[in-house]
């Protein structure tokens, strides 16, 4: 560990005589190194390679004004959120964090540090872990903390752990090719979610290439869409209503990095996931290996851990628990709850159980003709089953919380700046050639000002300088270069 830091330092000094390029009026960074930037259609491209601290130096260097500007944004956020300042973050990233991340990256998260730094940012390594844990650390850490030293969860206005995501990954008989298809759509409070715009191309000195989408800084994807040049595809749903959190296991963005950057196979990501579980950011992954045309689910909890395969079929992912263990010992069930002649019929229909009815239907209704196009359109869907019509809001698959008062899970507030941000869609012929689909924005395409909006509702008017009006863009192929 001390000579990687040393190596650093030496590259550290190396560079320092460089002047603060931000001082230069327009300037705009758009190539460091091997690595580069290019913005398309909502969506800001980084191309990454070579070994730990060259690669992190590149991304620091490439994106410093944006991860900057995220972080800032995330202090304000989960102040609000939480109750709890930056500084909580950044010690509990030092406190049980630091000494787990591996040496490979140590480095690169020291070179994103590093890279920003020497552009004019007052960040350092604590800022990038805490950054890049925060899901795991204010959604299940606090929590349990909280709970650790209360006997209750009392603490800011965030409902924790936020219901996330609808997905779905697919291979024969219902895909058109009987090929493996997989699209995701990732649901967030738009104050962050509309920072998730980033297209990561690593193609690091060690393991496989990896393209994937995050927010500024992340060296995992956080919404959880990736493709590796060995032929894996990933993606997942968080679990619903998970408790539970261990300080001794390895943070959840280290192996969900290592696993989308060294799976060969659908064994290595369940393995290199389930190693020094942790139970932060709780998730119902959803795999595919192109090579085999495979497809798994790994329900990954803290107590409870079930991985299912099969080259036939579909997997469905909208916060739903399948394991009724994990549901006892980690999850609350009310969610859950169902008629006996499940999928067709309910009992209670909420935002989980009435999104995998609409799964389930829509992949009948299609069996043998899902593609990209059908993908895309999947991950747009406004149309709520149990109700049998088009139902904007919060129980479909495209969530719309800005423009509903029906909150999508119990004790949300509704209306809200909530939904789905963007979706991506993947296909094992795109896999192949390390491509994917992205769409930023509503899936549907549609737009949303937020000047009325925050005067209607004031008790969000702190997210004001932050919150973007929701543009439509259009779909857009990247490509690993």
């Amino acid at each position: 560990m001390k000579s990687i830091v040393f190596r650093f330092f030496f590259l550290f000094l190396m560079l320092g005589s460089m002047v603060f390029l931000d001082a230069t009026p327009g300037f705009s960074l758009d190539r460091f190194g091997n690595g580069f930037r290019e913005e398309r259609a909502g969506w800001i491209f980084v191309h990454i390679e070579g070994e730990p601290a060259e690669r992190g130096l590149q991304y620091g260097m490439l994106m410093a004004p944006e991860i900057n500007e995220f972080i800032t944004v995330l202090k304000v956020y989960l102040k609000e959120n939480t109750g709890k300042d930056w500084d909580f973050f950044r010690d509990a990233a030092n406190s049980f964090m630091m000494d787990k991340l591996g040496q490979e990256y140590f480095a690169e998260i020291a070179g994103i540090a590093g890279g920003m730094q020497l552009r004019g940012m007052d960040v350092d390594m604590l800022d990038i872990v805490a950054q890049n844990a925060f899901f795991e650390l204010a959604d299940y850490y606090l929590p349990w903390l909280e709970g650790e030293t209360k006997g209750q969860k009392q603490w800011g206005r965030r409902i924790s752990p936020p219901f996330r995501c609808s997905a779905f990954i697919a291979t024969t008989p219902y895909t058109k090719d009987g090929r493996i298809v997989m699209g995701h759509n990732s649901w967030d409070d738009y104050i962050i979610g509309q920072r998730f715009n980033v297209i990561l191309d690593v193609r690091p000195s060690k393991g496989y290439g990896v393209m994937l989408q995050c927010a500024p800084g992340f060296i995992h994807s956080g919404t959880d869409f990736a493709v590796n040049s060995g032929g894996i595809v990933i993606t997942e749903t968080t679990i619903g209503n998970f408790k539970g959190f261990d300080t001794k296991g390895t943070p959840e963005f280290i192996r969900a990095r290592r696993a989308a950057q060294y799976s060969q196979n659908l064994n290595d990501f369940v393995r290199i996931m389930s190693e020094g579980n942790n139970g932060g950011y709780a998730n119902t992954w959803l795999i595919g290996d192109t090579k085999t045309n495979e497809i798994g689910k790994l329900e990954l909890g803290l107590l409870n851990v079930t991985f299912s395969r099969s080259k036939t079929g579909f997997y469905d992912g909208e916060n739903y628990v399948d394991d009724s263990k994990m549901i006892r010992e980690e999850c609350a069930p009310t969610l859950w709850e169902t008629l006996s002649n499940w999928p067709d019929d309910l009992k209670n229909a909420n935002c989980v159980t009435a999104r995998r009815m609409r799964w389930y239907t829509l992949m009948e209704e299609h069996k043998g003709e899902v593609d990209a196009e059908l993908a895309m359109a999947f991950e747009a869907d406004q149309f709520e089953q149990a109700l049998g019509r088009i139902n904007p809001g919060g129980f479909v698959l495209m969530a719309r919380m800005e423009i509903t008062d029906i909150p999508e899970i119990q004790g949300a507030e509704a209306p809200r700046p909530f939904g789905a941000n963007e979706a991506k869609v993947i296909t094992a012929e795109l896999a192949e050639k390390m491509q994917f689909w992205a769409r930023m924005g509503h899936p549907d395409g549609s737009e949303f000002g937020w000047r009325s909006f925050l005067v209607d509702h004031p008790q969000f008017a702190w997210q004001a300088p932050y919150l973007r009006n929701l543009v439509g863009h259009p779909w857009t192929l990247f490509s690993s270069r």
